[in-house]
């Protein structure tokens, strides 16, 4: 391997290294409470590299959020099965894989905009992007509705169902497993959201 080659690599490990160490600092402290330096030494590194790595605690904030992020959320839309069911059955899998890989980063988020600004601005970004995910949802599955609902309440339901509240009473506190849970919530977005015609994927 070419020194570059090899330089790179230790520059990947590093990030990796310093972002699992700031979802730690950060979930156990509190985003407000947790300094720089703690993340550092929790790296194991100095902090001017974290500081040269991601320029502040924000940038280092979203740089976890991206690492969760990369394990659940596809490229682009057209991830998104153009067929109803299969676009619901997509919409459950990637719920539950968003929440059982991040139930301490919603809840970070949550706590810290309240007092932080860039913080409240960050939550604020991503639930933007949240939302553009199930309006894409909600525009495959119009054709199909159910009598009687609208695409903008279809909408509601495919983000209401979806908070991390609601996977945590369910999983966490009343103990279904996660294929439990990804499993009732595509059936009951299938049922509430779907006309009984509409076609199952296999």
């Amino acid at each position: 391997m070419s020194t570059s080659g090899l330089r790179q690599r230790q520059a990947a490990a590093t990030r990796r290294r310093v972002t699992r160490a700031a979802r730690r600092v950060f979930t156990a402290r509190g985003y407000s409470a947790a300094t720089i330096a703690e993340v550092a030494a929790a790296a194991g590194v100095a902090v001017p590299t974290v500081y040269k790595l991601y320029r502040s605690k924000r940038g280092l904030l979203a740089a976890v959020i991206e690492g969760w992020r990369s394990e659940f959320v596809p490229a682009g839309f057209e991830a998104v099965p153009a067929d109803p069911p299969a676009a619901l059955a997509f919409w459950a899998k990637t719920t539950r894989r968003q929440w059982q890989h991040g139930l301490d980063i919603a809840a970070l988020l949550t706590a810290a905009a309240v007092s932080e600004p860039e913080v409240a601005e960050e939550l604020s970004a991503r639930l933007k992007v949240r939302d553009a995910w199930v309006r894409r949802v909600a525009e495959i599955i119009e054709p199909n509705l159910a009598p009687g609902l609208t695409p903008a309440q279809a909408a509601a339901l495919l983000s209401a169902l979806a908070l991390p509240e609601l996977y945590r009473e369910l999983v966490i506190v009343r103990g279904w497993t996660p294929d439990v849970y990804q499993a009732w919530l595509e059936r009951t977005l299938t049922s509430q959201l779907l006309a009984s015609k509409a076609p199952r994927h296999k």
